[in-house]
């Protein structure tokens, strides 16, 4: 079998390290990647040189020889593609997307055939492969969603392969509940929500160690540097007491801040200051996935 990957910029280049690195290919299987610039394909021919890999920048190529492909580019570029390899393909493609804002509906209308969106997260990045369970180097989390069109084949190798490198959260259709049940809320944000968490998270969590390490060199005489790794090291070890101890964050607050004490006053601070910057970032994001929608409307649904 052959599968294949159109895109090789930071989530699609993440992928296919990650599949090559911990020998995820089967023996028939080979793996086709194309990008226009064939130039970023040099660090990996030399790290996998006797892979089963093949690149090129000819994205046909890829449509006419696999049936699963995944399409890694910026959402505005999707459609493009797809009308470029659409005359190569057929009713058993599986499309596989990293578009997010693009919704099935968006695409149905000039592909109507099996589709998966895949939402990764550059946490998953793998450094090594020296863990022999996959339950030992998972990092991040990909979410999932598939169109009505997949089946449960289809879907259970693209779960699996994320699976190998991540934890996969499968995210259904909204689910409305009548007026009734008002207790219970729509789950129609799911996705745009789950994709804040998972992956722009990353991005958040730099920024926040950025900041409080650049605020700690600016009141001390640490190196910045220095206090960022301080920072990491106690990320972590946050995250070991959760995982492995199974504390909640009220118990690691209990454990560590005394009454009256210089912790206490800083959370205090926190608790009041991240509230509303929280709820403003969820806020403003969520709004502008409201924009990328329209802009989605605009283009895919066109009369």
């Amino acid at each position: 079998m052959k599968i294949g990957v159109i895109g090789y910029g930071n989530m699609g280049s993440m992928i296919v390290n990650n599949i090559l690195k911990l020998n995820l290919l089967l023996d028939d299987e080979e793996l086709i990647v194309s990008n226009r610039h064939l130039n970023k394909f040099e660090s990996l021919i030399e790290e996998y040189p006797e892979e089963n890999l093949n690149i090129t920048s000819d994205n046909k190529e890829v449509a006419t020889q696999c049936e699963k492909i995944l399409i890694s580019v910026e959402t505005p570029q999707f459609k493009e593609v797809l009308d470029e390899i659409t005359p190569f393909i057929n009713e058993k493609t599986h499309i596989i997307y990293t578009c997010a804002g693009l919704n099935f509906n968006h695409i149905k209308s000039f592909f109507d055939g099996k589709l998966s969106l895949v939402i990764p997260t550059l946490a998953s990045t793998v450094t090594s492969n020296n863990s022999i369970s996959s339950l030992s180097r998972r990092k991040g989390v990909t979410l999932i969603k598939h169109n009505s069109k997949v089946e449960l084949q289809e879907r259970l190798f693209v779960e699996d392969l994320f699976n190998e490198f991540s934890y996969v959260k499968k995210i259904d259709d909204p689910i409305y509940f009548s007026e009734e049940e008002d207790n219970l809320h729509p789950k129609e944000n799911e996705l745009e929500m789950s994709t804040i968490l998972s992956s722009c998270g990353p991005a958040f969590i730099a920024t926040i160690i950025e900041k409080f390490a650049q605020s700690c060199s600016e009141l001390s005489n640490i190196p910045k540097e220095e206090a960022e790794e301080i920072i990491l090291k106690t990320i972590t070890g946050t995250a070991m007491l959760k995982e492995d101890k199974s504390l909640s964050n009220q118990e690691i607050i209990s454990k560590v801040a005394t009454k009256k004490g210089i912790t206490q006053e800083g959370v205090d601070l926190l608790d009041k200051k991240l509230n509303k910057i929280s709820k403003d970032l969820m806020k403003i994001l969520l709004n502008r996935y409201d924009e990328v929608k329209q802009d989605m409307d605009k283009t895919y649904l066109k009369k």
